[in-house]
């Protein structure tokens, strides 16, 4: 019987031995389990913190650019035409513009008006010349994209007359306008005007007239007369009194006759024309070469001994005339 009681001790004593290895073991795996727990904790709250980093790091205000204008990104260049409605001139007016391969909204970029010569549009700079493979060429030479817009002014000499205010359109209702289109540097000396003929005076009197908005002109054959022939003032609206050639406002509105200290700061003038041109004699250009260099400004000049009044010549004169343009204007930049 004692036997008995002793195999019953033995065989509790070995159960209660298996149960408390049991307890032990169990305790033991478990506790690995608990740094992990503090980890996902850890892990959650640096996600966290990381995330509010990210956000407040790509937020538009602080990092990205805002976006200028109505004209998206492109990768090539383009040549478009539009339309919009001047109040000034209270009707539809038409301009083509050139924007440059790599347009990015997000950056601001300098501005270009051309100006067509008389009895002309917004398209005889474009069809009668091949102006968009002349901007692509200057733009890959330079390095200075810009947005190049070519206007339409009639037979107005891009000035205010009875007849039309075109120069007010042009600094009320067509700058304004661009601005939305596109996305254009607001500073002077950002933008430029060039042209041919009538537009090449056009070039001339603006940036003179306007100094807070233009420093720079290029004037290829500018119709810069000493003596207007007979035979154009009668298509010179701007510039007739009752049907009759009025030469009093000829001559005020004369560039040469605006070139005044208030207006020569920072001007920049870049002069073409052709020895054989008979239509704006030579000479006259030349003579308005030496007006600019009397008051201190030396024009950026490009004569041709052969060079006529026409497509032909503008053809030839224009290349040089477009990449010196760009380099006088700023790059684009990113704010």
């Amino acid at each position: 019987m004692h036997r008995g009681k002793a195999w019953v001790l033995a065989g509790f004593g070995v159960l209660m031995f298996l149960l408390i290895g049991a307890f032990i073991r169990h305790s033991q795996s478990a506790e690995p389990h608990a740094p992990a727990t503090v980890s996902r904790q850890r892990q959650t709250a640096i996600t966290k913190q990381s995330s509010r980093k990210t956000q407040a790091a790509s937020t538009p205000s602080q990092t990205a650019p805002s976006i200028a204008g109505s004209t998206v990104a492109q990768i090539s260049s383009s040549l478009a035409a539009f339309t919009f409605s001047a109040p000034t001139l209270q009707r539809s007016w038409s301009y083509m513009a050139y924007v440059p391969a790599g347009y990015d909204p997000h950056k601001r970029y300098p501005l270009v008006l051309m100006l067509h010569g008389m009895d002309g549009d917004d398209t005889n700079l474009v069809q009668l010349v091949d102006s968009k493979s002349l901007l692509d060429e200057a733009v890959n030479s330079t390095g200075h994209p810009a947005v190049v817009v070519f206007v339409d002014g009639d037979n107005s000499f891009y000035v205010d007359s009875p007849a039309e205010k075109m120069q007010t359109a042009i600094m009320q209702d067509l700058l304004p306008h661009l601005k939305q289109q596109f996305a254009l540097l607001s500073q002077a000396d950002a933008h430029a005007v060039g042209g041919v003929s009538m537009g090449g005076y056009g070039a001339l009197r603006l940036v003179l007239a306007e100094p807070q908005q233009f420093r720079i002109a290029a004037a290829l054959s500018p119709a810069v007369w000493q003596q207007v022939p007979e035979a154009a003032q009668s298509r010179m609206p701007a510039f007739l009194t009752h049907g009759q050639w009025d030469q009093a406002r000829w001559d005020a509105d004369q560039p040469a006759n605006m070139l005044t200290a208030d207006r020569l700061a920072g001007l920049k003038v870049y002069l073409a024309s052709g020895q054989a041109d008979t239509t704006v004699p030579f000479t006259d250009v030349t003579h308005f070469a030496s007006q600019l260099q009397a008051v201190g400004v030396t024009p950026t000049t490009s004569w041709s001994a052969t060079g006529t009044h026409g497509f032909n010549y503008w053809q030839q004169a224009l290349p040089a005339a477009y990449q010196w343009l760009l380099q006088q204007l700023p790059r684009a930049t990113t704010n």
